[in-house]
């Protein structure tokens, strides 16, 4: 095992589950899915925005979202959609690798990094990481409230994609 340096962590203060009965029942977009079933993206995204100062929920931002075409037919973000429904306050940066360094420069700029990961039920899903220290990440997991962020139990080799959002 390699030691690392802990990182300093990101504000750590809204936490949303996709389950909530206020939103849960919502459709993504343009889509038959919902935020409880299909909705951790989301979920993840408006616990990022909470924590960079925006007034907004998972219902609020599927609204705003759906308002401004932010999604793909097959109800996928599109992340430039993040710029039009923070009035460009707020962007996502996309990323074709999946890094420690990637994610510890994101850290270190500001910006949350969303990543995705396959559940052991074969599911893609995404989470928010807050930190990372020598025990691994620590992560906002929309489908798990906790009163404390998530360990993940992997390296990063796990991440399957990762996506950071923050100010401009």
């Amino acid at each position: 095992m390699v030691t690392m340096a802990p990182v300093s962590g990101l504000v750590d203060k809204v936490y949303f589950s996709q389950k909530d009965p206020r939103w849960a029942g919502d459709r993504l977009g343009p889509t038959n899915d919902t935020m409880e079933t299909d909705g951790c993206l989301v979920s993840a995204t408006a616990m990022v925005l909470g924590n960079l100062g925006f007034e907004t929920d998972p219902g609020d931002l599927n609204k705003r979202l759906t308002a401004v075409d932010g999604y793909t037919n097959q109800g996928w973000l599109i992340w430039s959609a993040i710029d039009k429904v923070t009035a460009n306050a707020a962007t996502a940066r996309y990323y074709d690798a999946v890094s420690n360094e990637i994610i510890d420069g994101c850290i270190a700029d500001g910006f949350y990094p969303l990543a995705r990961f396959i559940l052991p039920n074969g599911r893609s899903h995404w989470s928010v990481i807050i930190r990372r220290s020598e025990f691994g990440y620590h992560m906002r997991d929309p489908l798990h409230p906790s009163e404390q962020p998530l360990i993940f139990p992997q390296t990063v080799d796990a991440f399957k994609a990762l996506r950071c959002v923050g100010l401009k």
